[in-house]
This record gives C-alpha cells, structure tokens and sequence, in this order.
C-alpha cells in the first residue's frame, strides 16, 4: 500500500487550512465597536445586522436629543404604565452637558416612538456622587467652574417638560458645600440618593444605573 501521495496531499491540505486569515477576537470586538459608532453618528447608508433598509433616526418627544429608530416589528416593545428610576453619578467636563443625563432623553424617546406604539412610562432621575453639581443653578454653577451657565439646564427644562421627575442627593449636596438655595428649579433635593432610590423602587421603579 503506497501511502506517500497520501501523505502528502494531507500535507497541502493543512498548508492550506493554516494559510487561511482568520479574525482574532481583537479585530471582531473592532468590528462590533465600530460598527456601534457608526449607527452612533448617525451614518445610515449601511443598516446596522437586524435593521432592514434605510436607517431614519426620529425624536418623537425630546427633539433636540435621544435620536432613535423605531422598531414596529421587533420584540420587548415597550409597555405602558412602565416605571424607571434611573442612577446617574458620573460627572465630567463642567463645560459639557453632562452624557447619561443626556441617555435619559433617549429612554423619553424609546417610549414616545421607537416601538409599534406610543407607551406612557415615568421616569425620576438621581443624581449624587459626581453628578451632584449638574444639579445647580446657572449663577452657583458658573461661580463653581467659572463657565456660563450651567450646561445641562436646557436639557433638564426639556426633559422636566416631558415628565421626568429629577431628584438631588441633599447629602451630596452639602458635603460639596451647596444647599437648597443653589439648586435649579427643575430638581427636587431628595434627604438622600438612598432613600430616594429605596422609594422609588418600593413603589415599583425598575432600577436602571447610567455609569456614563
């Protein structure tokens, strides 16, 4: 029995199959980040996997912010009489609207269009730890980080117009110096964060934390 040609074309075969390029891990997670900021930026000639056709991103309530696209055919639609308290303690530049505030706007809009139908939902939001300050005035804000204004008032105007209910942490708020009396008119000083998230999810709240 000859068993050489054998050999050596199970030796070709494996030249073949080692020569082939595959796609480390590294490249496929670059892929899916990339692919995220594309629909991100609103680049919608190329539908992202599950989305068939030409992408239209719609602000159905919030209109200057939280883009969306409705899904009239996916599942999980959202549900009326939903309730979200929603955990925001990160900060960042005092010179930009602060971005898991922004997030909210886009949970408005999830609700208000991005479904089969409109949905009614409450949402409060939290604010303490470092996103404490995104909670004051345009006079105490400005004489903290030396900006105009505070950046995120339009957005909270808009968002308090659409039915979010924004709360405080009054002990955050001390313990960095302000009280009350530096607070805009769009949000409530809560005792604590704690309690006010132990309240709202008493009252069925689901918890929804924003790291950023």
């Amino acid at each position: 029995m000859k068993l050489v040609p054998i050999m050596v074309a199970f030796a070709v075969c494996v030249t073949v199959m080692l020569g082939i390029p595959r796609s480390s891990n590294a490249e496929q997670k670059q892929a899916g980040n990339t692919e995220s900021q594309r629909l991100e930026n609103g680049d919608s000639s190329r539908p992202p996997k599950g989305i068939v056709g030409k992408i239209q991103f719609i602000h159905p309530k919030v209109k200057e912010y939280g883009r969306v696209v409705q899904l009239s055919n996916a599942v999980e639609q959202p549900r009326a009489g939903s309730k979200i308290c929603v955990d925001i303690t990160s900060g960042g530049s005092p010179d930009e609207m602060n971005s898991a505030i922004r997030k909210v706007a886009r949970f408005v809009n999830i609700y208000a269009g991005a479904g089969h139908q409109s949905a009614t939902v409450r949402i409060t939001v939290i604010l303490h730890g470092d996103a404490t300050l995104c909670a004051l005035d345009s006079e105490a804000y400005a004489k903290k980080f030396q900006t105009q204004g505070n950046p995120n008032i339009a957005l909270l105007k808009l968002l308090q117009k659409s039915g979010v209910d924004f709360c405080v942490c009054g002990q955050s708020l001390a313990s960095k110096g302000f009280s009350a009396r530096d607070v805009t008119s769009e949000v409530n000083v809560a005792v604590s964060a704690l309690t006010a998230l132990v309240n709202r999810q008493i009252d069925g709240f689901a918890y929804v934390p924003l790291l950023k």
